[in-house]
């Protein structure tokens, strides 16, 4: 249908028309985080105190800064007083006369010890971290329209949706972990760190609702899920969070279920961004939505909005891990029938003290017997048995899993071979033996969805073993 021409409608409504073409025009695509606040003012309350929020803080006055400069020592005081900003409640910058750029200066402030100290870290901010601890960057002129990672950073500009007295399709929200990886994606020493061909340090030209791979000349280092996760102390810019997280399980999720028919609610709650989220509120999961769903992204986990928990994360590390992963109750010692709660030495652990060694999103433990691991690198095994070495622990490892797979690989046929008895002959077994059949096979089905192969615990595992082969025994003697 054809638009009339504002001659066939009636005055008032022309006139209300042009007024909101004129103000459209007049304002700019970004309004900056403060216009968010009318409508979202809870969201906008917990993002305030945010690290987001406070990633870049114009000094206008004293109490912008931690502590009073007059707390600082003598010699580091003249350079707190031409602070113009503050950077991760950390760094300190000023403007360079020479070149007009962001430099960070020789102060920076402890916030374990909560005192001044000298600081050895200096380099060109403006060009080397601007675009991504700013909000609506000009790159061409090294400019910012807010400071810090404001609403628009991760919602894209928020005229329309303003106007539009808050219209959702005018703004973009999203679970998608692209609109984290333009910020907390990185890039080897190959090429200095920088995200775009041209040598620009962050990417350029991305937009909430984009992917990533849409952005011309990006280069996102890839990584390889069957190697040991990359060093991020030495070949990142930063920690390369995405890149690793692009190439985990976990960006994998949801492919595991969309389009199959028979996923429900409940896999959805642990196979999508979505279904987590609802799952954490104790909702149900809208299954009608799944053509719109996000695979297990940074959001799962992590609240952009709110620094309450480290690492911004929803909940504890553990509470995490194990509303989706079953592997607690071998890891603990429990879960299987018949058999005794058995703890190890790893009982005690969380799941991400092994499986995020140097906080590596592949979730990956760094075996200390892998081989493209570099001599002085940390290994998930020394990381705690610092009495040991990585050969020590290699060995050991290797013996309990190549115990665990010996027995494992014999009960599975054991379980095979009188599977295809039985189906010959149903009648073969009487109640009792049935039941010990059933019992190995639930026992070993923990075992298997466990998938350490012994490594969380391996006394409980061969104990659960143990007590699947002597059922199963009884059950092959009973066939003869």
């Amino acid at each position: 249908m054809k638009l009339r021409s504002l001659r066939s409608i009636p005055l008032v409504l022309a006139c209300a028309l042009q007024m909101i073409a004129a103000e459209k025009k007049d304002i700019p695509e970004y309004i900056g985080s403060q216009a968010c606040l009318g409508c979202h003012s809870e969201k906008y309350s917990q993002w305030k105190p945010s690290n987001h929020a406070t990633m870049v803080v114009p000094i206008i006055n004293s109490t912008n800064l931690p502590l009073e400069i007059s707390k600082a020592p003598a010699n580091l005081q003249p350079e707190l007083r031409r602070a113009a900003y503050m950077v991760a409640n950390s760094f300190f910058l000023a403007r360079d006369p020479a070149t007009e750029h962001y430099k960070t200066l020789g102060v920076s402030y402890d916030k374990l010890k909560k005192v001044y100290v000298p600081s050895n870290f200096s380099l060109d901010w403006s060009t080397a971290c601007a675009g991504c601890h700013t909000t609506n960057m000009n790159t061409p002129n090294l400019t910012w329209g807010e400071s810090g990672i404001g609403c628009e950073a991760c919602h894209g500009p928020g005229r329309d949706h303003a106007l539009a007295k808050g219209d959702k399709t005018k703004i973009v929200s999203s679970k998608d972990a692209d609109v984290c990886g333009q910020c907390h994606g990185g890039n080897d020493v190959k090429t200095g760190g920088s995200l775009m061909s041209d040598g620009t340090k962050w990417v350029v030209g991305f937009r909430p609702g984009m992917k990533l791979s849409e952005v011309k000349g990006i280069q996102l280092t890839p990584v390889d899920p069957a190697k040991t996760p990359p060093d991020s102390n030495v070949t990142a810019n930063h920690l390369r969070n995405y890149n690793m997280w692009a190439a985990s399980p976990h960006s994998k999720a949801l492919s595991l279920v969309a389009g199959d028919n028979r996923a429900t609610a409940d896999c959805y709650g642990c196979h999508s961004a979505e279904g987590f989220a609802a799952k954490l509120q104790g909702k149900k999961v809208d299954v009608s939505q799944k053509a719109t769903f996000s695979s297990i992204s940074c959001v799962a986990c992590h609240d952009p909005h709110d620094s309450e928990n480290p690492r911004q994360l929803k909940m504890t590390p553990e509470k995490l891990c194990v509303s989706c992963h079953s592997q607690e109750a071998t890891l603990k010692g429990t879960g299987a029938k018949g058999v005794e709660e058995t703890k190890s030495g790893h009982s005690g652990l969380t799941c991400v003290q092994c499986h995020m060694t140097e906080a590596n999103h592949l979730m990956k433990v760094i075996r200390p017997d892998a081989a493209d691991l570099a001599e002085k690198r940390a290994d998930t095994c020394t990381s705690c048995h610092k009495d040991s070495t990585k050969k020590e622990q290699a060995a050991l490892l290797e013996r309990w899993q190549a115990s665990y797979t010996q027995k494992m690989d014999a009960l599975q046929s054991d379980l095979k071979t009188i599977g295809a008895a039985l189906k010959e002959k149903p009648d073969l077994l009487n109640g009792e033996l049935k039941g010990k059949l059933n019992s190995a096979r639930g026992n070993l089905s923990v075992l298997a969805r466990d998938g350490s192969k012994g490594a969380h615990n391996f006394a409980y595992a061969t104990k659960v073993m143990d007590l699947a082969g002597n059922d199963l025994e009884q059950v092959k003697a009973a066939m003869k």
